[in-house]
C-alpha cells in the first residue's frame, strides 16, 4: 500500500512483512519490466485501493500481468537498465541518510509532470540525482514498450487496453 510501485532486489536475509510483496526472481530483466511504465499502468488499474492509496495485489497485479515476448537482445537491454536503476537508487540512498525511495519518486513524479519543485524537493533532486533516475526510467520504458512491439509512445488508456488484450490471449 503505497503511492509508488517500487521494485528492487533485496538481500535474502530480509523477511518481508505482510505489506511487502516478495517476488522470488533473480533476473534483472523481470525487475526492469516490473519497474516500467507498462507494469505500473497495469498495477494501478488491476490493483485495489486502501482509502486513497493503491494496493499491489500479487494475484491481480503480478500473476495476471502479460510480460512481453522479448528477444534475448531486448532482455539484455532491459536487464542492463534495471541494474542501473537499482544500483543508482542504492548508491544515492546509501550516500545520503536523509533520502528515501518515496522522496526520490515524489520528486521524479513532479519532474515528469513539469511541476515546480520546492526547496526541499530541489535538495532531494540534487542529492538523489533524480534527473539521472528520470533518464534511466525513460530509457527503460522505451525498451519495454519496444519488447512488446509497441514503438509509439502512447497514452495510459491505450497502453492499458493493449495490455488487457494481451492478458486475454
Amino acid at each position: 500500500t503505497a503511492k509508488h510501485r517500487v521494485f528492487q532486489f533485496l538481500d535474502g536475509s530480509i523477511l518481508p512483512d505482510d505489506k511487502l510483496i516478495a517476488i522470488a526472481l533473480d533476473d534483472a530483466y523481470f525487475l526492469g519490466v516490473l519497474s516500467s511504465r507498462a507494469h505500473i499502468v497495469w498495477a494501478l488499474a488491476a490493483g485495489a485501493t486502501l482509502e486513497d492509496r493503491p494496493v499491489y495485489n500479487k494475484t491481480s497485479c503480478f500473476d495476471a500481468f502479460p510480460f512481453p515476448s522479448a528477444t534475448p537482445a531486448q532482455q539484455a537491454g532491459i536487464r542492463n537498465l534495471a541494474e542501473q536503476i537499482d544500483a543508482h537508487r542504492k548508491r544515492v540512498l546509501t550516500a545520503h541518510d536523509e533520502l528515501t525511495l518515496t522522496g526520490l519518486y515524489n520528486v521524479l513524479e513532479k519532474l515528469k509532470a513539469g511541476a515546480t519543485l520546492t526547496a526541499k524537493e530541489k535538495t532531494i533532486h540534487d542529492l538523489g540525482l533524480v534527473a539521472v533516475l528520470k533518464q534511466l526510467h525513460e530509457e527503460l520504458d522505451v525498451a519495454v514498450l519496444d519488447a512488446y512491439g509497441w514503438h509509439d509512445r502512447t497514452d495510459e488508456q491505450t497502453l492499458l487496453a493493449r495490455l488487457v488484450a494481451l492478458n486475454g490471449e
